[in-house]
């Protein structure tokens, strides 16, 4: 059953020059996929609209972004590990020029 469906969007300019707040939001592990690209706004802003996302989902302001982790199967596909509730979350995200979007559909 689908407890929540939560969505964002973010123009990527917005998070360009912010090193500062990406500490506070990106996780040890979403920092060591980051890293590996030369210019790594977009998926920085990537990430940033699939927690924010995933609070939508959840109706839950409380998390903290930085305690979860963005990982990816071999294939490509982005998932969360260490989400605090139960159930099963779905995660797309996409980036595209100036904006990058995300969708979480949390199943119970």
């Amino acid at each position: 059953m689908i407890a929540g469906i939560g969505t964002d969007i973010i123009e990527i300019e917005r998070l360009k020059d912010k090193k500062d707040l990406w500490k506070r939001f990106l996780s040890k592990k979403d920092w060591e996929y980051i890293s590996r690209f030369i210019q790594p706004e977009e998926h920085v802003a990537g990430f940033w609209a699939a927690k924010e996302a995933l609070v939508k989902a959840l109706d839950n302001t409380s998390i903290e972004f930085c305690d979860i982790n963005i990982l990816h199967t071999e294939s490509g596909k982005p998932y969360f590990e260490n989400v605090p509730f139960e159930g099963n979350f779905h995660l797309s995200i996409s980036h595209e020029r100036k904006f990058a979007t995300a969708v979480v559909i949390w199943e119970k």
